[in-house]
């Protein structure tokens, strides 16, 4: 039985806006059995798609091609990988490359040698190439200057790597893009048909993430192969627990923020992707005896240990491992006491949800995901969720009451910035022509002719907030908007988030004290990503797939989707 959202929104209590928009609150999420990584694999096990290694033609370097083919419920796609082998000094993360240690596309239909040679022409290229339509996704990566090496050289030599040379971020290449959905010829998502997949938002990007790190772990075993050779001795592969512990590194930085403000929708549904199950189980009271308890027990102690093995994490500012632990401890020893109480049921979870969040976002952000863990019958319509229509079209004729309505209603919170400090309006948004990437610089700095974009929606709301005060409820927009057109952007927004429960980021962007920060983690925990650790204010580091299972055990049924907060292989030599 899957959980009716209607039912359970109007049952439950959700978490108001304000509590889960700040970006206090999205400073301390942590990925969910919904999140997407979780949920691709979800989908592929319980429809047993088939994973093929169809070619790895590699020399001894790991150059060359390798395709995988996937049979995926009667539709057969392929991700095809271009490889080389770069000097350190011509790796870079940044949009601006052009060239990396691994190109790559998801593709739909034949590859014919003709199709081959063109992908191979265009995907080594990125966004100077142009795709074919049945095309789904292009990506690309680059080789760890520190771990594929030496995990190499491990295997080559016939053991595993050390799990204190590898540290608290593993994986042995990090990928910097994943481009779909209409852009440089790519298959858009709309075109897909219903029942396809694919076709629910971000699948198929987390398709090519999964098994761009498949042949992360497929080359350096190659490579380990061709090293041993070369020495005469025998090299071994990773063994089952390297197997799920490396993950896909991944580097983000201040693109996600305005994506956020630019799709509202998502948003709101991504954030209902947390607040819908885990106000269901907080709801819920629960007798000392209840199985379920033992599983909060037993997640609780498996989050200590991980966050023990990541205490060299770089997380700052975010809340350190060592600071997060003792609050679990905590958390751990209440809940012991209920459950050794022999007393009757009580809300208990919900209890200890408002003691984690008194101790911190990241506390509270951990046990929400341990309590949402608990429920699988929400995960059918997870996938129905994240299929967002898109928003109606803009309504002149609307009054201004009713804008005006829907201003107090949603947006009372922009009211607590004052916009004549120059602080509160410190920076403006915009993309670079030089790095073809969103940034934010000073407003004293901007030069004549820059495009501004609009992640200042506070500050927008605010002028239309004073403007609007001078006309009648019976006028119409349209009326208003002539006398004040700059205000075109707030009134459009206003009237596209109405039916939005989590419609907007609750923070101004443009402030002296916004940390983007807060709203990548955000995004990138919805992902599935984990490990963050931030290197500034405006971009940090990931893991995505750490703990996750290879393709021989989805294909083989032995994956029991049970990898939050994954654990380092212990005492393997």
């Amino acid at each position: 039985m899957t959980m009716n959202l209607i039912d359970e929104e109007t049952r439950c209590e959700l978490r108001a806006p304000e509590a889960v928009l700040c970006g206090s609150d999205m400073n301390g999420a942590w990925g969910t059995r919904h999140s997407f990584a979780r949920t691709m694999l979800r989908r592929a096990a319980s429809h047993q798609w088939r994973v093929t290694k169809s070619r790895l033609e590699l020399d001894e370097l790991g150059r060359g091609t390798a395709v995988y083919t996937i049979d995926a419920e009667g539709y057969s796609l392929k991700f095809i990988a271009f490889c080389q082998a770069l000097e350190e000094s011509e790796r870079t993360d940044r949009v601006i490359a052009n060239a990396w240690d691994v190109t790559a596309a998801l593709i739909e239909g034949v590859l014919s040698p003709e199709r081959e040679a063109e992908l191979r022409r265009n995907v080594t290229v990125q966004e100077q190439g142009r795709t074919d339509p049945e095309t789904i996704i292009m990506t690309r990566a680059n080789r760890s200057a520190r771990f594929f090496d030496y995990v190499s050289d491990c295997l080559a030599a016939g053991i595993q790597p050390d799990v204190a040379k590898i540290g608290p971020s593993p994986y042995l290449i990090r990928s910097t893009a994943f481009y779909g959905n209409g852009k440089f010829g790519l298959k858009e998502l709309a075109t897909l048909p219903a029942g396809h997949p694919l076709s629910v938002p971000y699948r198929s990007q987390m398709l090519a993430a999964w098994l761009l790190r498949e042949l992360s772990m497929d080359l350096v075993e190659h490579v380990a192969k061709a090293k041993a050779r070369a020495a005469g001795t025998d090299a071994v592969p990773l063994n089952a627990q390297w197997g799920k512990y490396f993950g896909l590194g991944n580097a983000t930085g201040l693109g996600m923020v305005p994506f956020l403000v630019n799709h509202p929708g998502y948003l709101d549904a991504w954030c209902k992707l947390r607040e819908l199950p885990l106000a269901v189980g907080l709801a819920a009271s629960y007798a000392p005896e209840n199985p379920d308890l033992g599983r909060v027990v037993e997640l609780l102690d498996r989050a200590d240990r991980h966050l023990a093995e990541k205490s060299e994490l770089k997380t700052v500012p975010f809340l350190s491992t060592d600071s997060i632990r003792p609050q679990l401890r905590q958390l751990l020893r209440e809940l012991q006491t209920f459950m050794a109480s022999g007393g009757k049921a009580a809300p208990v979870l919900a209890r200890l949800h408002e003691l984690a969040a008194d101790l911190s976002p990241e506390a509270r952000g951990l046990f929400a995901s341990i309590v949402i863990e608990l429920r699988n019958d929400f995960d059918q319509e997870a996938d129905a969720l994240l299929t967002v229509a898109a928003p109606p079209a803009f309504d002149p004729a609307m009054r201004c009451g009713e804008l005006r309505a829907l201003l107090e209603q949603n947006y009372g919170w922009t009211r607590s910035y004052d916009f004549a400090a120059p602080e509160h309006s410190l920076y403006y948004w915009y993309t670079s022509a030089d790095s073809e990437e969103p940034r934010r610089a000073q407003r004293t700095q901007k030069a004549a002719g820059t495009v501004e974009h609009c992640t200042d929606v506070a500050r927008r709301i605010n002028t239309l907030t004073a403007d609007l005060a001078a006309f009648p409820d019976g006028a119409s927009v349209a009326e208003f908007l002539l006398a004040h057109p700059d205000d075109r952007f707030a009134a459009e927004r206003i009237q596209q988030t109405k039916d939005y429960r989590y419609g907007d980021v609750q923070d101004n962007l443009v402030d002296a004290q916004f940390l983007p920060l807060s709203t990548q983690r955000f995004q990138l925990a919805t992902y599935g990503m984990n490990n963050f650790s931030p290197q500034s204010t405006d971009w940090v580091r990931v893991t995505l797939f750490s703990g996750a299972p290879r393709v021989a055990e989805v294909m083989s049924g032995t994956d029991d989707d049970d990898w939050l907060f994954p654990l380092a292989p212990e005492g393997e030599k």
